[in-house]
């Protein structure tokens, strides 16, 4: 787990890092005019500070007339230290500025280029442009052999960027990668790492332990295994494009699609699904029966958001109720002050008044632990027992249509502290409609519901495709896997690496190949779209 970094020690407000003068620092951040009273950074780190701004000058020539220089160094809570050092052209102009990051040893490691101009006017820079440019950088950097690095197409998913990962025993290691991006000019703007980041805890990469790549199952046995997460859904609200005037997303005509609805790996040993997180897993669940009240419920005035808060257990008066807007649906927020720490509050759509949201807030900020069992020992109501309430909520509010639901996603992974969160999909058919969706929370100590979100759920029946229409399983897991190959890896899952015994060895997973242009195969053709499901969560 990444570590915090504590700003104990920061100045340096010198001409340049270069100069010959000591530097004295003290904990509170003062330079010292007495050396005897200053903590002074080691002759030997000055060194290696003077050289890390050397190698980014020599490597970035946008940097010629960054003459002025601050350095802070960052302690981790294990006592160790980073540096950082910012560069900009003078002390009075703050932009444009370079931050750089130097690793434990010394050497320069991350960095950041806030230009002074914007780059949005400029024309876009072609990806193979990108990727070559970044090719001979990482050369430059690290050495002929790009210090054991490979351009990874699957993760340069921006066309601005190129991801290159850690090769290990000729296979990629997923959690160490650099990631460059280059502006339209050409520049080399940031430096960063990439996905599935390692801990500041996690062990040197010599002291992993890497599986032998012939320990593997046959690419055959895990198609197999990758067979059975291939499923279809439908989206009543398929993403198109982005349009770059409205800042928004276009959408098309609803659709059914194959996708891989599991989270990505599959185990090479076992031939079994690694999960995203602790008590994550496959995304589908059996389909849930459900008979809606078919009362539609409106709020429209304070006195009725008193009668709603009352059926959820929050007694409240209309004079102590604050009415205003939704940001989400744009139709009335009514919000009731619990205590100090939270609020109570509903939403409803803007045209008809329906009731759409209820929620209780947490107004405390950051840093709350959720335990995963009532610290007191009071038995909490199991996952089931609270399912079978969300149903009960689902059935009171939700449309009068709804005749099956089907539960996405795991309860635990959806836990914080006694509150239980559930995902419900309307299901068609037999198949589920992603973006059609409906959640609620419950509160496992008291059964109460403690969110209720139906932003998103159509409250009229959908006319969808018919699956009848649709290409056959065989026939899409064929183009599929021909499209996006299975690919052996090495990773350590973000599920040993967050849990509550962080473990940081890898293991060999079979992935299929990401690809920007094939997202997801068209149910009707047979054929891979362009773009894939864009899913909100609002826990």
């Amino acid at each position: 787990m990444m570590k915090k970094l504590n700003k104990v020690i920061f100045s340096v407000t010198t001409a340049t890092l270069l100069a010959t003068t000591p530097i004295h620092l003290t904990n509170n951040g003062q330079v010292l005019a007495e050396e005897s009273k200053a903590k002074e950074l080691t002759p030997e780190w000055k060194v290696k500070v003077e050289l890390a701004i050397q190698k980014v000058k020599e490597r970035l020539p946008y940097l010629a007339d960054f003459s002025y220089s601050t350095l802070e160094i960052l302690e981790k809570d294990d006592g160790r230290n980073r540096i950082k050092i910012t560069l900009q052209t003078s002390k009075e102009k703050k932009k444009p500025s370079f931050r750089l990051y130097l690793d434990e040893q010394g050497n320069p490691d991350t960095f950041k280029y806030d230009e002074e101009f914007p780059e949005e006017e400029r024309p876009k820079i072609e990806h193979d442009k990108v990727k070559s440019k970044a090719t001979d950088f990482m050369k430059q950097w690290y050495g002929p052999d790009m210090g054991g690095f490979a351009y990874n197409p699957n993760y340069s998913q921006d066309n601005d960027e190129a991801h290159f990962t850690k090769l290990v025993n000729g296979l990629p290691y997923l959690n160490i990668n650099v990631r460059l991006t280059v502006n339209s000019k050409g520049e080399f703007i940031s430096k960063g790492s990439g996905l599935h980041n390692l801990g500041d805890d996690a062990p040197a990469l010599e002291n992993m332990k890497f599986s032998d790549p012939k320990e593997a199952i046959s690419k055959d046995q895990a198609e197999k295994a990758f067979a059975k997460h291939l499923k279809l859904f439908y989206l009543k609200q398929p993403v198109e494009r982005w349009d770059e005037k409205t800042k928004k997303y276009l959408y098309g005509s609803p659709t059914l699609r194959y996708k891989s609805e599991f989270s990505e790996f599959i185990d090479a040993k076992t031939g079994k699904e690694v999960p995203d997180y602790e008590g994550s897993g496959s995304a589908y669940n059996p389909i849930v029966r459900v008979n809606p009240v078919g009362k539609e419920v409106t709020v429209k005035t304070t006195e009725e958001a008193v009668a709603m808060f009352a059926a959820f257990g929050i007694e409240s008066k209309a004079e102590k109720i604050k009415e205003g807007v939704s940001e989400d649906t744009k139709g009335k927020k009514y919000t009731h002050e619990i205590n100090k720490d939270f609020d109570a509050e509903i939403e409803t759509e803007e045209e008809t008044g329906r009731f759409v949201s209820y929620r209780v807030v947490d107004k405390r900020k950051g840093g709350i632990k959720f335990p995963k069992e009532d610290p007191n020992g009071k038995k909490w109501l199991t996952p089931e027992e609270s399912m079978k309430l969300a149903i009960a909520a689902l059935e009171k509010y939700g449309p009068k249509h709804l005749k099956e639901v089907m539960p996405i996603g795991t309860a635990e992974f959806q836990q914080r502290g006694a509150v239980l969160g559930f995902k419900f999909a309307n299901v068609h058919e037999g198949i589920p409609v992603l973006d059609d969706e409906i959640f609620i929370r419950i509160d496992r100590i008291t059964g109460e519901v403690k969110g209720l979100h139906m932003e998103d759920v159509s409250w009229e029946p959908l006319i969808l495709p018919d699956p009848k229409k649709a290409v056959s399983h065989e026939q899409a897991l064929k183009e599929y896997l021909k499209v996006r190959p299975l690919e052996l890896q090495y990773l350590t899952p973000d599920a040993n690496i967050l849990s509550d015994n962080p473990s940081y060895q890898p293991i060999l997973v079979y992935r299929t190949a990401i690809s920007l242009e094939h997202r997801e195969i068209d149910a009707l053709t047979g054929k891979f779209t362009t773009t894939g499901e864009i899913h909100y969560n609002p826990y």
